[in-house]
């Protein structure tokens, strides 16, 4: 059978994991001979999605659940009158609210994808949140979002997989990562010279535990170390003005700098000298990780979380307890003080263990593959 017409219905393609995530499905299905559709906001990969031949349509800028639910399939149904879409795949608890209505309406399956653990504290939020689990099919990120979906939702366990997302490896490789690109990054985002480098890659929408890694960086009390927050989209969040509060409270300037969301990661984990993922038990998954560790840099990131599932514990990378500054600061300081023997040693083992356990062509063919059990019979 042809590869089916897929259509993503996405919070965001403004970048972050998600975004990647729906960028690299839409490809296997595409390069399978399919055609894929996306529905968002838009965002700054917008461009990286059209250049594979894949639909974007624009949706209004709304999470207002109630509201999506009463307007938007219809919308979508009669824009996707003539597509042909034989599965949606809804990336977030609000677009599952609309997948669910505008796959009733088309007479076809959806599929939820569960990012995270189920997070939601008010009676809205966790009411949007278990609507997914009444998905055809729901896809977990890692193992310890499955986990929390079914000590949640035991019944699940027939319709729940496991597919982590992959990354390419010809994109991230040190060795295609020229001189020219380091020193030109370097410069764009004022990297002093001489100075370890530690990197936190990331969206400033929500506190995923950058305020424990500033409190980290000041416990080190190493002049020397320089702290990159990188993520922000330009316009300061709420949360980022947190974020640059906490960094003066902690007598960090100069220290600790956020700078913007980059294209060029292969070459801005090549400037750290060790990359972090905090968010404990929030973090569903950590592609940043992943990715850094094909670039044979060494990781630290939390306990309890998706994230740790990602590193060989005192192979690739350290875990630090969830919300312990302290903690935190040690596996920092471990990952600085690594020999140049060692180091080389480390970088060996995690591109060995990221490509045996997370190839971008292993997640697209289980993914194609369950898109083929859910499509229509021809």
């Amino acid at each position: 059978m042809s590869a089916p017409t897929l259509l993503q219905i996405v919070p965001t393609l403004a970048g972050g994991g998600l975004a990647r995530a729906t960028l690299d499905a839409a490809q296997a299905v595409i390069a399978a001979g399919g055609s894929a559709i996306v529905a968002s906001p838009g965002g700054a990969m917008v461009p990286d999605l059209l250049r594979l031949r894949a639909t974007h349509l624009e949706l209004p800028d709304s999470s207002h659940a109630v509201w999506g639910r009463l307007t938007l399939p219809g919308k979508l149904a009669a824009s996707l009158r003539d597509a042909k879409v034989d599965i949606v795949q809804a990336r977030s608890p609000v677009t599952g609210w609309v997948a669910r209505a505008l796959a009733r309406r088309l007479g076809i399956k959806w599929i939820a994808t569960l990012h995270r653990p189920f997070l939601a504290q008010d009676l809205a939020g966790r009411f949007i949140e278990r609507r997914q689990t009444r998905a055809d099919a729901m896809i977990a990120v890692s193992e310890h979002v499955a986990r929390d979906a079914l000590e949640r939702f035991p019944d699940l366990e027939d319709r729940l997989e496991t597919i982590p997302p992959g990354i390419n490896f010809d994109r991230f490789d040190p060795a295609v990562v020229r001189a020219d690109r380091l020193i030109r990054l370097a410069g764009e985002l004022r990297v002093p010279d001489g100075r370890p480098l530690v990197l936190w890659p990331g969206r400033f929408t929500e506190d995923n535990g950058q305020k424990i890694l500033i409190e980290a960086i000041k416990r080190m009390d190493r002049d020397d170390v320089f702290c990159l927050l990188l993520g922000s989209t330009g316009a300061s969040t709420p949360f980022e003005k947190e974020l640059e509060s906490a960094v003066v409270a902690a007598g960090l300037q100069g220290r600790v700098q956020i700078g913007p969301y980059v294209d060029d990661m292969p070459a801005a984990y090549m400037l750290a000298d060790a990359v972090v993922a905090t968010g404990g038990a929030r973090q569903g998954f950590s592609r940043t990780l992943i990715e850094a560790q094909a670039m044979g840099r060494p990781v630290v990131t939390e306990d309890g979380g998706g994230a740790a599932e990602t590193i060989r514990v005192g192979v690739t990378g350290w875990l630090a307890a969830p919300g312990d500054p302290a903690a935190l600061a040690d596996a920092l300081q471990a990952a600085l003080s690594l020999s140049t023997e060692r180091r080389a040693e480390l970088a060996r083992a995690a591109q060995e263990h990221v490509r045996g356990q997370f190839s971008l062509a292993q997640s697209n063919a289980r993914l194609l593959s369950l898109y083929e059990r859910l499509r229509p019979a021809a």
